[in-house]
This record gives C-alpha cells, structure tokens and sequence, in this order.
C-alpha cells in the first residue's frame, strides 16, 4: 500500500509539473486557409506564436516555386511570430484551371491583396509584415506600388530581389565578366562583351546567355538538395510534390521572355513610407549586391537598413539561417 501510495504521489508530482510547463508556452497556430481566385486554389498554411500579433507573409521566389518547403529553415520563427506560407498560382501546392495568361504581375498583386485580406480577416489585431524573396521582391515591389496597399503591411523585408529588369541584367553581365576575368575566362569575357545590356535592348538581348555565364562563373553554387535533412523535409514534412515543382515552369514562357522585360519600378520606389530591410548574400550573382545598394538609394522617403550577409549566394536563409532569421526577428520585434 505504501508503495501504490508513493506511486501516486509522484504521479502527483509529475502532473503539476507538466501542467505548470504547460503555462509557459506561447499559444501556437496551425491553420491552413484557402484563396480561391481567377481560377487558382491556393493554400495559406499559417504557424506559430498568436499572442505576438505579427504575421510574416512569405513571398516564395520563382515565379513557381514553394512556401513550405522553405519552412524548414523559418521555422526557429514561429516562436516569436506567426509565419504565413502562401503558395502562389501555379507554384507549389496550390491547384486548379489557371490561363496562363493570369500569369502577369498584375494579377499576383490582386492576389497578394486578398491574401493579405484574408490573413486580415483572420487576424484582425495582427500586423503583417512582408518577407519577399527572388521573383517575390518584384511581387511586393507591384503590391506595395499599386493603389494604397501598402497601407495595409507593417514593413518589408526584401531578400535578393529586383526592382527593374534593365538594373538586374546590367549588374548580372557585370558580375560575370569581373568573374570571367578573375577566372581567366576567355570564351565567356568573349561572348559577355560581345552582348552589352542597355535600357534600349532589354526586349532583345540574349539575357540567357548572360544567365548561363553567371551560374558556370559561380553565381549561386548552394544546391538544396546537398542537404539530406532538407531532403527528408521536402519529402515527408512538406505539402508540396515534386511533381508539380518540376513542372509550373514550363507555364512561365511569356513572363520570362516578355513580361518580366517590362518589370520597372526604380522610379515608383520613392512612394514607399513603409519600413524595409534588405537582406542580401552579397557572393550572389544571380541578382548581385549592387541591385540592393541601388534598391537603397531609391527609397528616399521611408526608414531603410541593409544586412549583408558576407558567406551567401543567392539564398542567405539556407548559408546563415540563424544571422538571417535573428535579422527578421529584429527588423519585426
């Protein structure tokens, strides 16, 4: 008897600690929502700390890729935020009959308006804060430049991205040939300074070519898949399916050869009040540093700071995840 009544004493014991443990830790979401809109389903999955009141919307690169597979380095974020992965149309796992002729910057910025409306709905005390990444800066550069949508976020956080076709592919051929010359390339110095970018030849120039110097020269040699461990995410821990990654790019012939050589907002980019942080891998050359130091230099009428990050390419979140997410989670606390 004495011995079953010690047992439920520290079974006593143990309930109370674990009940008081329980006390302690900040309440978490784990939602999934749905926008449907213009023919897309796409998922919102949000995650994370509700008692902070801030969500940080993850613009996912590409145009194409995914939002969830990039939890896996965001996810130390959740402590302190809620985090919100929305897969873009025809990116990731999002679905449903899309005309590809919806594939226009116009039409993701209506779409990140009612994300953002949604999230909104949802949230009503929240802020939301913008994390953009790649072909996402040029999202947030459309959303925020469109109508008063910007009244709408608490900050940007703007990772590696362009703010004008003509800028990005003059510091990309720049990039190379510097590379080209410290590699004593001479085919690929050749073929670069026999294709000039100029603001008057951005609808013609072979920006292909240039691209595949920039990634032989070293432009971003960081794979994803190097990672087992990212591997065994992307596989068992992540809505979206290989499948479908490997084949929404064949729906982006006119973005990459017509739309995004019209993508220009360097002149609009004084109209933005909102805060913003620039983060950038400045061993990058798929969208080099120099972008961002001019991206600064544009935004004349709003707060504006700048981490570098001195060891990444064109994904600082995967080379410095810790620097990279304690850098987010100053920018928004």
């Amino acid at each position: 008897m004495k011995t079953i009544n010690k047992l439920f004493k520290s079974l006593a014991v143990i309930l109370i600690l674990v009940s008081c443990k329980d006390q302690d830790v900040e309440p978490t979401e784990q939602k999934t929502l749905f926008l449907r809109h213009k023919g897309a389903d796409m998922p919102v999955w949000v995650h994370g700390n509700t008692n902070s009141n801030k969500i940080v919307l993850y613009l996912h690169g590409g145009p194409g890729d995914c939002a969830m597979c990039y939890r896996y380095y965001f996810k130390e974020l959740e402590n302190d935020m809620m985090v919100a992965y929305w897969d873009q149309r025809v990116a990731g796992a999002s679905s449903g009959k899309v005309d590809s002729g919806t594939l226009r910057y116009d039409q993701f910025s209506e779409d990140a308006f009612y994300v953002v409306k949604l999230l909104k709905q949802q949230y009503p005390n929240a802020q939301i804060y913008l994390l953009a990444h790649s072909f996402g800066v040029e999202l947030a550069w459309q959303f925020l430049t469109t109508n008063n949508n910007q009244q709408m976020i608490s900050g940007l956080m703007a990772v590696n991205g362009m703010f004008s076709y003509y800028r990005w592919l003059y510091h990309v051929r720049e990039w190379a040939l510097r590379e080209a010359k410290k590699q004593n390339n001479a085919e690929a110095e050749r073929e670069l300074l026999a294709n000039p970018v100029t603001i008057e030849n951005t609808a013609t120039v072979n920006w292909e070519l240039i691209y595949r110097w920039m990634y032989k020269l070293g432009g971003n040699p960081v794979s994803l898949y190097d990672d087992k461990k990212y591997l065994a995410n992307y596989a068992f821990a992540s809505p979206n399916t290989a499948l479908a990654q490997f084949t929404h790019s064949k729906a982006y012939s006119y973005y990459g050869e017509v739309e995004s050589r019209l993508f220009e907002k360097g002149a609009l980019l004084k109209n933005i009040r909102i805060p913003v942080r620039l983060f950038w891998g400045v061993k990058d050359g798929i969208v080099p540093v120099e972008v961002g130091r001019e991206t600064k230099q544009l935004l004349t009428n709003t707060s504006v700071s700048t981490v570098e990050f001195s060891q990444s390419w064109h994904e600082p979140f995967i080379t410095e995840t810790q620097e990279f997410n304690n850098a987010v989670r100053s920018f928004v606390k």
